[in-house]
């Protein structure tokens, strides 16, 4: 495919977590989709996980959700892939753009003392992770998880904070955007 420009919308707004928890944390609920996954329990970033994520939620004040919503040119959306090829589009333009979402959210939680950043998918850090080998993670240092992976409920939030409807594939056809949502965790001072 030829380098394609694409347009993104930077999202973000804070919340008290007591709001959030109480509205979009389901951590049952999303461990028991986390569950289905081939890959589950292959990744640290990913449940099963040896504490309790309610933890998590409950040591911050407030989250930072932020997003990238990237509108794909008609160009991609007009034409029909094959499931293989559908792949490979969604890999070469969503890789970049998750890429520039985990380093900004890296940089934000650098520059806020106290906070925890939360990716928007699986574990960007290593090819394989090594928990497949049964040891322990190469970067605990840099390890984080995503907001799904605690039970954060994600489709809600886009709904409920920015009016955004997550969209799919179907039919062989890419959708007019795809959104990829982060987030930082936060401790007032």
């Amino acid at each position: 495919m030829n380098r394609i420009e694409l347009k993104t919308i930077v999202l973000s707004k804070e919340i008290p977590l007591c709001e959030y928890r109480g509205a979009f944390v389901f951590p049952e609920r999303f461990e028991e989709a986390c569950s289905r996954c081939p890959g589950y329990g292959g990744c640290w970033a990913c449940p099963p996980y040896g504490f309790d994520v309610r933890e998590i939620w409950s040591s911050y004040d407030s989250i930072l959700l932020y997003a990238k919503k990237t509108v794909i040119p008609s160009e991609l959306t007009e034409r029909i892939y094959a499931p293989e090829e559908l792949k490979a589009v969604y890999e070469e333009l969503l890789a970049p753009v998750e890429e520039e979402l985990v380093t900004e959210l890296r940089r934000m939680e650098a520059g806020t003392p106290g906070s925890l950043m939360l990716t928007s998918g699986g574990c960007l850090l290593c090819g394989t992770c090594a928990r497949l080998e049964g040891a322990p993670c190469r970067y605990p240092d840099k390890l984080r998880y995503s907001i799904e992976s605690i039970g954060g409920d994600v489709v809600g939030s886009l709904r409920s904070y920015f009016g955004e409807k997550v969209l799919w594939a179907a039919n062989g056809r890419l959708p007019e955007y795809f959104i990829l949502l982060g987030g930082l965790l936060k401790k007032y001072q």
